[in-house]
């Protein structure tokens, strides 16, 4: 007698899941992702990157903060996930919104005194813009020690103002809020 069988999820595919963590490279990321069973891969991220000018006075100087550009971008991508044992491989594309600052030439600087010292703040010309975008990221996790994944993420983001390449280390935190599709 013939049996019937019910297609099930491969043993190595993870079940839906939701995900999260930060990313650090040229700037710091939050991330989070939606994996299903079927590999469909739902990311969505938000990045803040600054960058100070090549030269001029204020140049490699953390405490001036009007010495640097400044992007902040939020997207929305979908791609595959593959699995590779407990790893996973990946790959998306999307639509972003990017909003930052670029600096110009260097304008003046002004002087403030303090009791024990003197403090320059530098002024730089600079720009405003928006504009959406194409980003695509290309990434790898390794498995999960106890809940948390280490992984490193390749990302361009295409757009007509400032384009990004970057790479980026991620940590990723798995299963948050526990699957959400239990086999019957």
């Amino acid at each position: 007698m013939p049996s019937l069988t019910l297609a099930q999820t491969p043993a190595g595919a993870p079940a839906n899941t939701w995900g999260g963590g930060l990313g650090f490279g040229n700037g710091l990321e939050l991330h989070g992702d939606y994996q299903t069973a079927g590999h469909l891969l739902l990311l969505g991220r938000a990045r803040y990157k600054w960058w100070g000018p090549s030269s001029g006075p204020g140049v490699g100087q953390v405490d001036h903060l009007n010495t640097s550009s400044r992007q902040t971008e939020i997207a929305a991508l979908a791609g595959y996930g593959l699995p590779v044992g407990r790893s996973l491989l990946y790959g998306a594309a999307g639509v972003a919104y990017v909003a930052g600052r670029q600096l110009g030439e260097y304008r003046y600087s002004t002087l403030s005194n303090g009791l024990a010292s003197s403090d320059a703040t530098y002024y730089y010309a600079y720009r405003s813009y928006q504009a959406l975008g194409l980003p695509v990221e290309i990434g790898f996790r390794a498995p999960p020690l106890r809940g948390l994944r280490l992984g490193l993420a390749g990302q361009a983001h295409f757009n007509p103002e400032h384009s990004v390449y970057c790479v980026l280390l991620t940590l990723w935190a798995d299963r948050l809020g526990g699957p959400l599709h239990r086999a019957r």
